[in-house]
């Protein structure tokens, strides 16, 4: 025992283990393709070996293993085109990384479990601000992960998590921004490609610029397929050429004026969301200025 203290056990003891334990798995993983979908966003697809399923809950999470490197150079890294002027901008190839003894990291899984042959996931490359580049390294995994190359081998272990759908009839409030984006696209093609839900549900997504939008066509299809879904993104920094015509601001403050100040009784709503601590803070406060409950508010912290 973790106190140091024994007992006898003098009757039968049941101990209740949740099913998820026993399906985890470790695999040897093969990378299909690893492209940005926003400046700092890796969406990297990776392939089970033939005949592996990956038996999961929406909003799982796997863990992947990170070696030991030495003089990961960013310069290495492949960047589509369209992204290299803040890259240039920031001197963003100038940086490197070392990773000094193995380690282990968990993201959240983009891919819906009908997708489940497959693990897709939404990386943010995890680097200083310039002022501190000397003090301070990138991150150990995102420069891993953003360095890999169809065909290379990686190790996961999965399937893990707790943030999943409540099963309940209730309305669902998505909230997400940046790297959160993989849990929100996971939840919410299950609901709708698999459960085809008749639930009431919305999604609120942040970005910087049209640049940083990602799955956007996808969110849109399903918006046009279920009457009972709405998709709305709000830029906080539209670039002048985007022609934006949608919502500005910050998220949380575009969902309460344009939807939960309107709402009969926000209270009621269930909430998920997944983003940058700011934009979660953000969010908490303008729910309890609700009077939401903190029971009804669902938080994934491995976007």
């Amino acid at each position: 025992m973790a106190s140091g203290l024994s007992s006898k056990i003098k009757e039968n003891m049941k101990i209740h283990v949740p099913d998820e334990i026993f399906s985890i798995q470790k695999w040897e993983a093969t990378v299909e393709s690893n492209q940005n979908v926003a400046t700092f966003i890796k969406e990297l697809v990776l392939n089970l070996p033939e005949g592996e399923n990956l038996d999961f809950q929406a909003g799982g999470y796997i863990q992947i293993d990170i070696p030991e490197y030495h003089n990961l150079g960013f310069n290495d890294f492949s960047i589509e085109e369209e992204y290299h002027p803040d890259w240039d901008k920031y001197k963003i190839w100038d940086l490197v990384a070392n990773n000094d003894e193995p380690v282990f990291r968990a993201y959240s899984m983009a891919n819906h479990p009908a997708e489940g042959n497959r693990v897709m996931l939404n990386v943010r490359i995890a680097t200083p601000p310039p002022p501190l580049w000397d003090q301070v390294p990138p991150g150990l995994a995102s420069s891993y992960i953003f360095n890999l190359k169809p065909g290379d081998k990686v190790t996961i272990s999965g399937p893990y998590g707790e943030f999943f759908i409540k099963d309940s009839d209730r309305e669902m409030v998505y909230i997400g921004g940046g790297a959160g984006m993989a849990p929100m696209r996971s939840h919410l093609f299950h609901l709708f490609h698999t459960l085809k839900t008749g639930r009431k549900v919305s999604f609120w997504y942040g970005a910087r610029s049209v640049r940083e939008m990602f799955y956007d066509e996808q969110f849109k299809q399903i918006q046009e397929e279920f009457p009972n879904f709405s998709y709305k993104v709000a830029l906080s920094e539209p670039m002048e050429e985007d022609n934006w015509t949608g919502h500005t601001g910050f998220i949380h403050q575009v969902l309460h004026d344009e939807y939960l100040a309107k709402h009969e009784d926000p209270t009621e709503l269930e909430y998920y969301m997944c983003g940058p601590p700011p934009m979660i803070n953000a969010c908490d406060n303008m729910l309890d200025s609700l009077g939401v409950d903190k029971e009804m508010i669902a938080y994934d912290s491995f976007g």
